[in-house]
């Protein structure tokens, strides 16, 4: 115990900006109705990728520094001194995604009222707008009634084998729909994920408002969908943040990181 204890007291603090990073993903969301009271955003512990790092349960939009804990991929408090803290009885989406996905740095799950509606019906979301090229054709939709065992109730991702289903149906996926409940999100960093969760809710109002024309839509074809490298996620992300920053903080923002190289070059 002794030994643990001076481990922890040796171990870096987590970087301001990481943390300032965080705060920012739960209000940006907030502030774009994605989150709602209950939504969550983690980010794997860079210095562990056997934890995770959250806020305790509290509102998106009134996550602050001091809110920030960390947890392992069991979805239990590492430090002793947060034992007691209230936490979101869903964590165990995080953390059993982050189990199964070691590619995955940040997962965020939301109740967005747009991307609801297609998690009720056999159409499935699929990329329709030119900034959702990052979706599969269809994205999956989990049915936590597979998993729910007899005499169990509600629609929660309150345990491990829960976790662990919904990490199944997200599989290799960025996104999964969870049927009457929201969808989970995931990236390769907190910047990419909120991103992603931004136009997933997009795209799902711009699928849902086509098909109120009509049945028959075009929706984006493998030639129009592109890879991670193909997408600058800086310029939506500062885009986004910045509904979140006073004057000030936004003088300081670096504009010079914008771009890829590739887009620069005059053809």
């Amino acid at each position: 115990m002794a030994k643990l204890q001076a481990t922890r007291r040796r171990e870096r603090p987590l970087d301001k900006d990481f943390i300032d990073d965080l705060v920012a993903a739960n209000r940006t969301l907030a502030r774009l109705n994605v989150l709602d009271a209950f939504g969550h955003v983690s980010v794997r512990d860079p210095r562990n990728p056997h934890r995770y790092v959250i806020s305790r349960s509290i509102a998106p939009e009134s996550v602050t520094g001091a809110d920030i804990l960390v947890l392992d991929l069991d979805s239990q408090t590492v430090d002793p001194k947060d034992d007691g803290k209230l936490l979101y009885r869903e964590r165990f989406i995080h953390g059993e995604i982050y189990k199964a996905r070691p590619d995955v740095m940040s997962v965020i799950h939301s109740h967005s009222p747009a991307v609801i509606p297609l998690s009720l019906t056999a159409i499935r979301l699929k990329p329709v707008v030119v900034q959702a090229g990052f979706l599969p054709p269809e994205t999956p939709t989990f049915e936590i009634r597979d998993i729910r065992k007899s005499g169990e109730r509600g629609m929660m991702v309150t345990d491990i084998a829960r976790g662990a289903a919904l990490a199944r149906t997200l599989s290799t996926y960025p996104v999964a729909l969870m049927r009457g409940h929201g969808e989970v999100v995931v990236g390769t960093s907190v910047k990419q994920a909120v991103v992603y969760a931004a136009y997933v809710d997009i795209d799902a109002r711009m699928q849902t408002q086509a098909l109120a024309l009509s049945r028959d839509i075009v929706a984006l074809d493998a030639a129009e969908l592109f890879t991670p490298e193909e997408f600058d996620i800086n310029r939506p992300w500062e885009h986004l943040k910045q509904k979140t920053l006073d004057d000030v903080a936004r003088a300081k923002v670096d504009r010079a990181q914008f771009g890829l190289e590739q887009t620069q070059i005059k053809k």
